[in-house]
């Protein structure tokens, strides 16, 4: 974990923390924009980003002052990999002017709705701290927790059951792109095995955090280990580029630097320094490769495996003939597009209402309630079963667009189903069960490969961009599915013990 040394330090990080952020999004605007002399259009947002700035950074620096900082902490976590991007820089572009998204003509009342979407993000988070560190969880998890096996399993004897559970997960990857499952793609109809299918790749996901846990908790590398880690980055990239999306590279920064942390070496400067380059590189790099891929092919139609390969090739050809400014700035330009989710959001504040009578014919109304409910029939016994949480439906009757995914977050969802009362309770409860995650795998826990990676999964599991009515179904699914492969690895691993003590108790018998 990175903590503090110095606590008297800690009353100078809200300034230093606010003002980083400002410097970055300033310089950002300063690049981009091309009335560099008055970038800030709509000061009236400021006061408002501000202070969701300040909000979003009070846990982190809470935890920062009690010497237990950590970047992988749910809270801390929600908030650098989402909530700041988001709704922090998010709202510095949006005052810029340098995103002016069409949907913008959606919102009713700009100088009220937008402030008032900025409100509704601090509560929500506020509610998610206050939830986490109510007491009730903690206990539960403690009481659990005291009952779990650690399973003290050694480096050398992870690596072989960790390799033939990727091999599982890259397996069913495959097929899950050949049947349109994964990448930039959209199968025409939902198979009754799809959903099992996808759950099947996480096998890739857990499998590779269980490797670079192995890789970084072991002392001296040899041969064998150079293989892997070469292994791990071609099956990693491979991915990301079939892929197709922006966050992948991100998403491979985020794996490794989790288990590097929680593998529990001592983090130096040298360390954080490489962290913030890489995670630069990362976002930028996976902004230009996917918005060019998405260029290059255009629709979501599912194509033949051949096909989708010359996509990736044609996409590197292009990347590789761009200057490299205009590259860097078009990295920049779409990042900046991305991760703005103000203007989203607000959409959702300001007609949630007056689009409540139609959601019913889209299939959309009371989806928290229906995923919930129905998420525990499988597909295969159920092949008509509704999904209440659509995307595209979301998409159509909010943004009048339904070939592409606007993001909702817990919030919009929330608000949606309950209105602003919603918000408070359901964040709470959100609060709750993260509290719950952490401190069961976490939290004052010895290390424990199996603990460490299914807290990993879980994590990233929870998607802030998304719909609050798939969080916890999809929680249970992927625990679910992940401690299938613990199992798997468990299995495997005395398997080979038996068989090595087998090994060794002939050779005594022979000698």
């Amino acid at each position: 974990m990175i903590v503090s040394n110095n606590r008297s330090n800690a009353f100078l990080i809200p300034i230093l923390l606010i003002g980083l952020l400002t410097i970055i999004g300033t310089i950002t605007l300063l690049i981009l924009v091309d009335d560099a002399a008055n970038p800030f259009k709509d000061m009236y947002l400021m006061p408002w980003v501000i202070m969701v700035g300040f909000v979003l950074s009070l846990p982190s620096l809470y935890l920062f002052y009690k010497k237990k900082f950590d970047f992988f902490h749910p809270l801390v976590f929600a908030a650098w990999s989402y909530f700041i991007p988001a709704f922090f820089l998010g709202g510095l572009i949006l005052a810029s002017g340098l995103s002016k998204p069409y949907f913008l003509a959606f919102i009713e009342d700009e100088q009220y709705n937008l402030p008032l979407t900025l409100v509704y993000v601090a509560i929500g988070y506020i509610c998610l701290t206050i939830g986490f560190y109510l007491p009730i969880s903690k206990k539960a998890a403690n009481k659990i927790s005291a009952r779990l096996p650690v399973w003290n399993w050694k480096s050398e004897q992870v690596l072989f059951p960790a390799l033939m559970l990727l091999l599982m997960g890259l397996i069913n990857t495959i097929m899950a792109f050949i049947l349109g499952i994964l990448g930039f793609q959209r199968a025409d109809e939902i198979g009754a095995f799809d959903g099992l299918i996808f759950l099947l790749t996480l096998f890739w996901l857990e499998a590779s955090f269980l490797l670079w846990l192995a890789i970084f908790r072991t002392k001296t590398l040899n041969i064998n280990h150079y293989l892997i880690i070469g292994l791990l980055f071609w099956f990693a990239l491979t991915k990301s580029a079939y892929q197709g999306n922006r966050g992948s590279l991100f998403q491979i920064f985020i794996l490794i630097s989790c288990a590097f942390i929680y593998s529990r070496r001592p983090i130096t400067f040298r360390h954080k320094v490489y962290g913030a380059v890489l995670l630069v590189a990362a976002v930028v790099g996976g902004m230009i490769y996917g918005t060019t891929f998405r260029n290059v092919k255009q629709t979501e139609a599912t194509v033949s495996m051949a096909e989708y390969t010359e996509n990736i090739l044609t996409t590197f050809d292009q990347v590789a003939e761009q200057d490299l400014g205009s590259t860097f700035e078009q990295g920049l330009t779409a990042m900046a597009e991305r991760i703005e989710a103000v203007s989203t959001l607000g959409v959702v504040v300001s007609n949630y209402e007056k689009l409540e009578p139609y959601e019913e014919s889209y299939g959309l109304d009371h989806n928290i309630y229906k995923d919930s409910v129905t998420f525990f029939v499988p597909r295969p016994l159920w092949q008509d079963k509704p999904i209440a949480s659509e995307p595209r439906k979301y998409s159509d009757l909010y943004f009048n667009f339904a070939e592409s995914s606007f993001g909702i977050t817990p919030i919009g969802d929330l608000l949606r189903n309950f209105g602003p009362y919603g918000i408070v309770f359901g964040m709470l409860f959100l609060g709750i069960v993260i509290r719950f995650i952490y401190t069961t795998l976490i939290e004052n826990q010895e290390f424990s490969y199996w603990r460490t990676t299914l807290y990993y999964m879980l994590l990233t599991a929870i998607s802030y961009e998304g719909f609050f009515g798939t969080i916890i179904p999809y929680l249970i699914k992927v625990a679910f599915i992940v401690m299938i492969g613990i199992l798997i690895v468990w299995f495997l691993m005395s398997r080979t013990r038996s068989a090595a003590s087998k090994m060794n108790y002939q050779l005594k018998t022979v000698n």
